[in-house]
């Protein structure tokens, strides 16, 4: 079958069915609520190939540590997130915080129905969030 636009939304979740990932996004609010930061889950997410650069600084983190992040509009509707900024947080399944880049771009694609976000770690020190 053809990939056309009234059938692609959920082709991602046959593609990559083994590497697919539930985040949470912690989203930040905008104008006179940006003290506001809601947490939101995510199913069905890619992460892209990791490089790492620099120095070792924490763990397995070293002073660059750099990723895209795969979203699939149809779950962006879901939980009811219209875009995303370089406010906004992605914590992934081991517990890992990534933050989008101010000069990066974030790509709309396939139909405008696929996000990707080029993200670098910013882990807190001592993380202790559990999900």
């Amino acid at each position: 079958m053809p990939l056309r636009a009234n059938n692609q939304r959920t082709f991602h979740r046959c593609l990559y069915s083994g590497i697919l990932q539930t985040i949470v996004v912690l989203k930040r609010n905008d104008d006179q609520q940006q003290g506001t930061v809601r947490s939101i889950k995510m199913f069905q997410v890619r992460q892209s190939m990791q490089t790492k650069t620099g120095e070792a600084i924490q763990g397995d983190m070293s002073s660059d540590v750099r990723c895209s992040w795969h979203i699939p509009k149809i779950e962006m509707d879901r939980v009811g997130i219209a875009y995303f900024n370089v406010l906004d947080r992605i914590v992934d399944k081991h517990n890992r915080y990534w933050q989008p880049e101010a000069p990066q771009t974030i790509t709309n694609k396939l139909f405008e129905d696929h996000y990707c976000l080029d993200c670098v770690r910013i882990d807190p020190p001592n993380n202790q969030l559990k999900s």
